[in-house]
């Protein structure tokens, strides 16, 4: 016998037992001592398992990948939609009209809206003459007449532009001195408008003039350094086709030192503005009338800051009601986080002084800080010149710069300082330009335009005076701006403006104003209707 062969076991026989009829018949006997089987066999039969294994593995990675090739039948409708292309409609701005007092001639009756001077206008078209009017009706009587809100139109077409704006100085009336210059703008449904205070000796009026031909309902968002505002009246303020309605802030929020006003309107559009003023003791101290900034946005610029006679300003920050002449930025929350905000001061041409600082914004309320806060102890007021007001935040906010002038102060007999004309203005934050523009210069003293680059790389920008003359080309700097001075009066077109930011700004001898550039909103775009 071989010693790899084992002899079978003799076992005795023995009866298997009847199954128990809850039991299933097993299908084999087991044996006590089953026969080994050759460890080759065993080894061949565990790898044939193993290849079987891998192949039906494979081929169910197959079949699952040739299924997500394959495109699976969807069920679904096709919602019906039609696109129709608009015919374009006819360029359409409106001006903010004269400016407006609070009382009658002769300074009664306080309830009482009455407007003071005309503004002169200064309007650019292309190609043709824009066709004028004025609003029909206004809550300060001026309706109809040269003193109301002006709306000028102009044909639709592919190369149509419109830009106006209007200048007036308030010089007669003691109660309203100073220079007010502004764009006028189309009507929209959200503008959001930074300035003005209602606290003692400071008027603010908002102004809402309709030039549409419908009806528009207007909600305003009322915000201040204390918080959101809620009061009365806030919603469902009615502004009729052709017509101007004037609300003073007071009446929602007496006491506000910060305000920030955001207009929405619903139906018709408004042009919205405000108009702000200034009495300081018993002498009219400024008026303004500000355009709308730029809407909430984690990052706004603010060109043409203009810092001008800072040295009076310096000297009569010491007169009694004459403490809130420095340049400030004012910061707009209306988020529910609050936001950290760095602001940068940097001079268009040399010679200024380049400052930034941070500070926090509280969620919903307002901030105001002035640009000389990161200046050390001890150093000078800012330079005069052209300054871009630079606003990042980690959030979004509104945000508006104001500025002062004022000559240096005299002195009475007795030896005590006496205060000179003081001016003011609030400049907003421009959005960028979507392509080349239309810019109108107001007939104000010495215009200086600046044009903000925000590209890491140079460019150059081309200003063709409209009436004719020489080309002048403005080499921007990366991510930096330049300026130049302009004829008043006039209008320019700004070529290879897309993405640039510009503004203008105007000053003399007590008196200071300026306003943003925006380019028109697209008239013709494609809609798309469902039912």
């Amino acid at each position: 016998m071989a010693d790899d062969e084992l002899p079978e076991p003799q076992l005795p026989a023995v009866e298997a037992p009847e199954p128990l009829a809850s039991e299933p018949q097993a299908a084999e006997t087991a044996l006590p001592h089953p026969r080994p089987r050759s460890v080759g066999r065993a080894v061949t039969v565990i790898s044939l398992r193993v290849v079987r294994g891998l192949v039906g593995a494979a081929a169910a990675i197959l079949v699952i990948g040739a299924v997500g090739f394959v495109p699976l039948p969807t069920i679904g409708i096709e919602p019906l939609a039609t696109t129709v292309q608009p015919e374009p409609a006819e360029l359409l701005v409106g001006c903010a009209g004269s400016l407006l007092q609070l009382g009658d001639d002769a300074g009664t009756d306080a309830n009482q809206l009455s407007s003071v001077g005309i503004p002169q206008l200064t309007v650019a078209a292309e190609p043709g003459r824009a066709a004028e009017s004025t609003l029909a009706e206004s809550d300060a009587g001026t309706g109809g007449t040269a003193r109301a809100p002006a709306v000028l139109t102009l044909p639709a077409s592919a190369d149509a532009r419109l830009a106006a704006a209007q200048a007036q100085r308030a010089t007669d009336d003691d109660r309203l001195r100073g220079l007010a210059a502004s764009g006028c703008v189309e009507p929209r449904s959200s503008s959001w408008l930074v300035g003005g205070a209602t606290t003692v000796g400071r008027t603010t009026l908002l102004l809402l003039a309709n030039p549409t031909a419908v009806t528009a309902q207007v909600t305003l968002q009322l915000w201040g350094e204390e918080g959101p505002v809620l009061a009365p009246g806030l919603n469902g303020i009615a502004v009729p086709a052709g017509t101007q309605r004037v609300i003073p802030l007071s009446g929602f929020a007496p006491d506000l030192a910060s305000p920030v006003v955001h207009v929405e309107a619903r139906g018709g559009l408004v042009a919205a503005s405000l108009q702000t003023s200034v009495t300081r003791v018993l002498d009219a101290g400024g008026v303004d009338v500000v355009g709308d900034t730029a809407a909430p946005s984690r990052e706004l610029v603010i060109p043409g800051v203009r810092i001008f006679d800072q040295e009076g300003v310096s000297s009569s920050l010491g007169i009694a009601d004459y403490a809130d002449l420095d340049a400030i930025a004012r910061i707009g929350n209306p988020g529910t986080e609050d936001a950290e905000v760095e602001v940068s001061l940097t001079p268009t041409l040399a010679g200024g002084v380049a400052t930034s600082f941070d500070l926090e914004v509280h969620a919903g309320t307002v901030t105001d800080i002035a640009l000389s806060s990161a200046l050390e102890l001890g150093q000078g007021p800012l330079p005069d010149g052209s300054y871009t007001v630079t606003v990042r935040a980690d959030t979004p906010v509104v945000a508006g710069v104001r500025v002062s002038t004022i000559p240096l102060p005299g002195v009475d007999e007795t030896g005590q300082p006496v205060a000179a004309a003081a001016d003011l203005a609030w400049l907003a934050a421009a959005p960028p330009l979507t392509g080349d523009a239309l810019l109108a210069v107001a007939a104000a003293p010495e215009p200086v335009l600046v044009v903000v680059n925000p590209d890491n790389a140079t460019r150059t920008v081309r200003l063709e005076p409209v009436d004719g003359g020489d080309t002048i080309t403005l080499e921007l700097p990366a991510a930096g701006s330049a300026g130049l001075t302009l004829a008043s009066d006039t209008a320019y077109r700004l070529l290879g403006a897309e993405g640039v930011h510009a503004a203008i700004s105007f000053a003399a001898p007590g008196q200071v104003a300026g306003y943003t550039f925006r380019s028109p909103r697209a008239a013709d775009t494609p809609l798309v209707v469902r039912p």
